[in-house]
This record gives structure tokens, C-alpha cells and sequence, in this order.
């Protein structure tokens, strides 16, 4: 269906900002569910921290071209529709996975992430990475860890040596009677 260039600028626009705000885009076909199905589908996508836009092929493909991000042709072709992450990458693609298996018409294609191109392999991969509050703290616990052990060792050995300063006392001392 043809769109006026009025509102042809203003979903390029859009278009446009979402790819700029975004940290990863994805992109999934919808073919044949219904607008209550993909009312679900938009509000688990904002719960997530990210947006579900239904896109025109063009307009897509030209933003995504002006952004540097490349991505196959066919992903792009039929009833196309983009999910964008704004904080966490790996919640919106694991929502998109759950709400696959919900809705059997929404196919994950593939996506963009840090400018790189993903195929759905590589989306269900992300989906299976923990959310991001659980990465940041394994990866202060890995940071800590050895401070721990170092803190340890330390306590160890200081009271080692006093153990040992005590026990020589001790000896030196004669028992009072």
C-alpha cells in the first residue's frame, strides 16, 4: 500500500531514531497474526526494555543502509517487522524467542548487533546469554575474587605469626605457681 512522502518522512524518522538509540536490532517475520497477538508481542518488547515496530521493507533497508549496517536482502522482503534494544540485547531477543514459540507466525530472521550481522542462530545464541544485571555481577565476582584470596592468605599468614610470637611467649614465661 502506497504511503504519502509526509508520512513516509515521518516513519523514516522514527525509523531512523530507533536504529540510533538502539544496541541491537532484530528482525522477525509476522506474516498472518493477529493485531491482538501483535499487541502482546509490542507490549512483552516494552517490558524488555526495547521496541516492536512493523517496518516498510524500504524505508528499513535505507536506514539501515545510511546507519552502515548491512544485512541479506531476503530478511527484509515480505511482511517484516524490527525489534529494537535499547538496553539489554539478550532480553528482548530471549522475549522474541518465547513469544516465537507462543505465536508460530513471529520467525526470528536474524539482526544486527554492534554493527555486525546476526542470523537467527546467532539471535537464539544472544537469547540464551543471562540478563545483563546477572553478567555484571559474575564479572565482579571474577574481579573480586582474587582480592578475596589475597585477603585470605594475608589473614593466614598474619595470624600465623602471631600463633607463633604467642607460643615463643608463652615458652619464655615461667609458670607462675
Amino acid at each position: 500500500m502506497a504511503i504519502s512522502k509526509e508520512k513516509k518522512g515521518a516513519a523514516l524518522g522514527d525509523l531512523k531514531e530507533w536504529v540510533d538509540r538502539s544496541q541491537a536490532i532484530i528482525i522477525v517475520k509476522y506474516g498472518g497474526m493477529t493485531m491482538p497477538q501483535l499487541d502482546k508481542v509490542r507490549n512483552e518488547m516494552r517490558k524488555a526494555q526495547g521496541e516492536f515496530h512493523v517496518a516498510k521493507n524500504t524505508l528499513a533497508t535505507k536506514v539501515l543502509e545510511e546507519h552502515g549496517l548491512s544485512v541479506p536482502e531476503k530478511w527484509l522482503t515480505g511482511q517484516t517487522a524490527m525489534s529494537f534494544c535499547f538496553k539489554d540485547p539478550a532480553a528482548v531477543a530471549k522475549s522474541l524467542g518465547d513469544l516465537g514459540k507462543e505465536f508460530d507466525k513471529l520467525q526470528v530472521v536474524g539482526g544486527v548487533l554492534s554493527g555486525k550481522a546476526l542470523d537467527a542462530e546467532g539471535i537464539k545464541a544472544l537469547a540464551s546469554l543471562p540478563p545483563l544485571e546477572v553478567l555484571r555481577a559474575q564479572i565482579l565476582g571474577a574481579l573480586s575474587a582474587p582480592a578475596s584470596s589475597i585477603v585470605g592468605a594475608l589473614n593466614s599468614a598474619v595470624g600465623s605469626v602471631m600463633y607463633a610470637l604467642q607460643a615463643k611467649v608463652d615458652k619464655e614465661q615461667p609458670a607462675s605457681s
